[in-house]
């Protein structure tokens, strides 16, 4: 009656959490978070928010590249004509600034358009465009010098309102309208870029993604699961914990009103892979009790690896928490969600586990599954050489360890942050592509803007002057290159192309430059030389100018400091897991033992990423973090088996051998878990999380390596001498 009731409790509470997640699930949403993810109080993200509310930013236009034989052709203008026409017309769409645009001085003073209608032959059009060619820089913006490809701005909605869905039907009615462009002239191609469609592939990504990385999971684990257990039951019954935890997991990011980023998609694999690894280790302690009842051998078995389990998923939070102090709100979301749904999946786990092996102890068939498992040993044992290899030569294995480990700190220290825009974007993708090719065949694309607190056009041009020196491009923009200055500004342009030289309450005016974007660190070195030249100009003196600004000055000051914050938040990870393990174990020698092996595969990764240039990207960063967390569960359930065994209290030798040998065939088992599962991330279509399991992936193959070879060998060689001195006395 006791066991029926208890069973009655277990199922409803599972029940519950299954309510929880399925209707949180039916909540999430899907969030591109380019400028969310910079969201901080950084006066470098001040100075964006005051210029993007003063002025017409670049973050919303859409780019078309149309390439031809030759933009001089009659068809082909009057393909565009048209295609620029409809384009108006698309709900949201606010402006078209192309050639078609530009007008050009007659020889009696008055102006006309660039491109006539109707067009006229393709010679006297060429001989047209090659002479504007040569004396307008803004036409050099939008078209290249042998007329082969030309640039159209779209700007579309910037309402504040960050709507998904309309701008994937903004941006679909433009694609259908290239298409058309492209069929109606021959030989003309037609791409799009731009920050929407780049965000609006991140969003596409991420549901692609998550649906793909946490089926691959379950799969791995399952596969994996049958192997160990030489038993298709058993691997079923390994499944239910995992797939509950994953599911709450996506569940409450819908309930807590967490949207899915490039930042938290890695969350619920990496639950995933957790609660398999935990799934597993139950299955490994269930099948070593032996004859006792069904029931109490499930009991026990969950009591006896719980506390393990739960310290595992207490360091992984506080490796999340750590991240949650930063100051980019995005991240320190992640964190915040990170320790939720971290904790929430191990008491998950341990309340599904229970329940459905407890169930399925009541049928015949279920105990003698683990008489088998028991009776034969488990896939995994091939890898006992390691520990063997550690116990032959334990001095020698335990200094080169730590010898490691000071020299990969050492060139971990050294690797320096690093941050591009395009860090989400393969080399392949399509709109990567289209944004390099608009840079080689006509124009770079990125804009750096300094603000001027004036409208007096000799002051905008003083500072034109020197942006234009600093940076040696012809293509500076501002008021000082429209005759005529604010007044035909505000009279003759429209709005979207007004508010990108003059703000919006008149008072402010705008200086921009396009640059070839490489990489963050050479964004801030070239912005840096502005604000130096503009400071030491004297005919500047008591004018306010700005400091240079656009977001990607914006996004790699303010990428600088938090990847600053994320090695701190390693750092913070590693204090925190010492403390709890000593804590745990009331010895602070063996607590400092344990970091050794869950340091090095970080710091020998770090000291990689220096070797190699690659430097601290915020997909590696967090990898190293969050992995490092994740990693230590190993190395806890090797204490752990030590613990049990009576080996912290009277320490030798004899008692760290046999737990290792007990416990190897579940690390083994518990990291291939790790590793497969998280192999679902190279297939990602965000490059972010593909480098981001990479690196996690190395960090467990690593730590691995590190519990059965380093670990032994340094408990053996460093383990308290007190204990051991005292078990030698006669008694």
């Amino acid at each position: 009656m006791a066991l029926r009731m208890r069973l009655f409790v277990l199922w409803a509470m599972l029940i519950v959490l299954v309510l929880v997640a399925v209707t949180g699930i039916a909540r999430i949403r899907f969030d591109d978070e380019l400028f969310r993810f910079f969201d901080s109080d950084l006066a470098a993200f001040d100075d964006f928010v005051a210029l993007s509310q003063a002025f017409e930013g670049d973050s919303n236009d859409v780019i078309m590249l149309v390439e031809a034989p030759d933009l001089a052709e009659p068809a082909v203008v009057t393909a565009i004509s048209d295609f620029l026409l409809d384009a108006q017309f698309v709900p949201g769409v606010r402006a078209a600034i192309s050639p078609l645009a530009l007008r050009v001085a007659t020889e009696n003073g008055e102006f006309e358009p660039l491109f006539p209608y109707p067009p006229p032959p393709r010679d006297v059009m060429a001989a047209r465009l090659d002479a504007a060619l040569e004396n307008d820089p803004s036409l050099a913006r939008l078209m290249s010098a042998d007329r082969g490809a030309m640039v159209v701005v779209l700007p579309i909605t910037e309402d504040g309102v960050d709507d998904l869905r309309e701008r994937r039907d903004q941006i679909g009615a433009l694609q259908d309208l290239g298409e058309r462009l492209a069929s109606a002239a021959p030989g003309v191609s037609v791409a799009l870029s731009g920050y929407p469609v780049l965000r609006d592939s991140v969003a596409r990504a991420l549901i692609d993604d998550i649906v793909m990385l946490t089926g691959i999971g379950i799969i791995v684990g399952f596969i994996i699961a049958i192997t160990t257990f030489r038993s298709l039951r058993l691997g079923l019954l390994t499944l239910p914990g995992p797939v509950m935890a994953v599911a709450l997991a996506i569940g409450l990011h819908g309930h807590l009103g967490v949207a899915i980023n490039t930042m938290t998609i890695a969350l619920p694999v990496l639950v995933l892979v957790l609660a398999t690894s935990d799934s597993v280790h139950i299955g490994f302690e269930r099948s070593r009790q032996g004859g006792r009842g069904s029931a109490r051998a499930t009991f026990r078995a969950v009591r006896r690896v719980a506390i393990a389990c739960i310290l595992a998923a207490i360091t992984t939070a506080v490796a999340f928490a750590a991240l949650s102090t930063s100051r980019s709100e995005i991240l320190a979301e992640m964190g915040r969600m990170g320790v939720i749904v971290t904790l929430a999946s191990v008491f998950t786990v341990l309340l599904t586990q229970t329940t459905v092996l407890t169930t399925a102890g009541r049928f015949a068939w279920f105990a003698p599954l683990f008489d088998r498992l028991s009776a034969h040993p488990p896939f995994g044992r091939g890898l006992e050489h390691l520990p063997r290899f550690a116990f032959g030569a334990p001095r020698l294995l335990a200094w080169f360890g730590l010898g490691l480990l000071a020299i990969s700190t050492l060139l971990y220290s050294q690797a320096g942050p690093r941050y591009s825009l395009m860090d989400s974007l393969k080399p392949s993708s399509p709109i990567r592509t289209v944004f390099e090719r608009v840079e080689e065949r006509v124009s770079p694309v990125s804009q750096i803007q300094i603000p001027v607190t004036s409208t007096d056009p000799a002051i905008v041009a003083r500072v034109q002057d020197v942006v234009a020196e600093v940076t040696g491009s012809e293509q500076v923009q501002s008021i000082a290159g429209v005759m005529g200055g604010v007044d035909v500004v505000e009279e003759e342009l429209p709005e979207p192309l007004a508010r990108r030289l003059v703000s919006r309450d008149g008072t402010q005016t705008l200086v921009s430059v396009p640059f070839r974007y490489e990489n963050g660190e050479e964004t801030l070195a070239l912005a840096d030389r502005i604000d130096a030249a503009l400071a030491a100009e004297p005919g500047l003196e008591g004018v306010e100018v700005g400091r240079v600004t656009g977001l990607p000055v914006m996004s790699a000051r303010v990428a600088g400091v938090v990847l600053d914050e994320i090695n701190r938040s390693l750092l913070i990870a590693l204090g925190g897991v010492g403390v709890l393990i000593w804590l745990w174990l009331g010895n602070l020698r063996v607590a400092l033992i344990a970091l050794v092996p869950n340091m090095l595969p970080v710091t020998l990764i770090g000291a990689w990423l220096m070797l190699t240039g690659k430097g601290i990207e915020f997909s590696n960063g967090l990898a190293l973090t969050v992995a490092f967390g994740v990693a230590v569960d190993d190395t806890l359930h090797v204490l752990n088996r030590l613990r049990l065994n009576g080996g912290i209290p009277h320490f030798d030798r004899a008692r760290v051998f046999s737990a290792i040998e007990e416990v190897a065939p579940a690390l083994v088992t518990t990291s291939i878990v790790l590793v497969l599962g998280m192999g679902g991330t190279l297939l990602a279509e965000n490059k972010g999380v593909s480098d981001f399991g990479k690196i996690a992936m190395a960090v467990y193959v690593l730590a691995l390596i590190a519990d059965l070879v380093i670990l032994p060998a340094a408990l053996v060689v460093f383990g308290p001498r007190r204990d051991r001195h005292k078990e030698k006395e006669p008694t």
